[in-house]
């Protein structure tokens, strides 16, 4: 299974980030996630980093150039199955990765705005092992995982840094939908279903 490169797309709080955790273990392939990526670099405080900061502070995406770099290097060291969390974003920039390499399938997300928005107030990260969970109260702040983090609140979770977010997704990468539907590699996903519905779906699809 380690020749399957797969790519996991979705609004934000869709709950790609779980069910990429658990994809990638399960295919044995190393996972991409670009917004894990630009986070390390702006903790490192590197030019790359602070660049891109002040985009996501703002809710806004990166430029194309930056994040192609990124990945290109990653999939230099990786060349034997992937899988991408909300990578490509734009059309330049999965039309850019299909010259570098085609994916195997691609799956998406779909979860209503509303869902979203509901889920976004819940949702926390760990400060130690970055699992992101939903809390039942405003007072829940140990990690459940690893019990040695806490939970906070992502500097990108403010509901109107989530609005930004969600009208850049339509405009920027809904467009996808159709672009890998024409290539015979789309697949949607319910995302309303619980975690584990989600990914019993998405292993239908991948281990067909």
């Amino acid at each position: 299974m380690k020749d399957k490169n797969v790519i996991l797309l979705g609004p934000p709080a869709s709950g790609k980030g779980t069910q990429a955790r658990q994809l990638a273990e399960h295919l044995s392939v190393p996972c991409l996630g670009t917004g894990k990526l630009l986070r390390n670099e702006i903790e490192k405080g590197s030019a790359v980093g602070l660049e891109a900061k002040e985009y996501m502070d703002g809710g806004r995406y990166v430029p194309d150039e930056v994040i192609l770099k990124m990945v290109e290097s990653w999939l230099a060291e990786n060349p034997n199955g992937w899988l991408m969390d909300g990578f490509p974003r734009t059309l330049p920039q999965a039309e850019a990765l299909q010259k570098i390499v085609q994916p195997t399938y691609i799956i998406a997300l779909d979860v209503p705005r509303e869902e979203l928005e509901f889920r976004i107030t819940k949702r926390r990260e760990c400060t130690s092992c970055g699992i992101t969970v939903a809390v039942n109260s405003i007072d829940e702040n140990a990690c459940p995982e690893c019990e040695f983090g806490l939970l906070i609140s992502r500097a990108d979770d403010a509901l109107d840094s989530f609005k930004v977010r969600y009208e850049n997704y339509e405009e920027l990468t809904l467009p996808l939908f159709d672009y890998y539907a024409s290539l015979g590699t789309f697949n949607k996903v319910d995302g309303t279903q619980s975690p584990k519905e989600v990914f019993a779906e998405i292993l239908n699809i991948v281990e067909k």
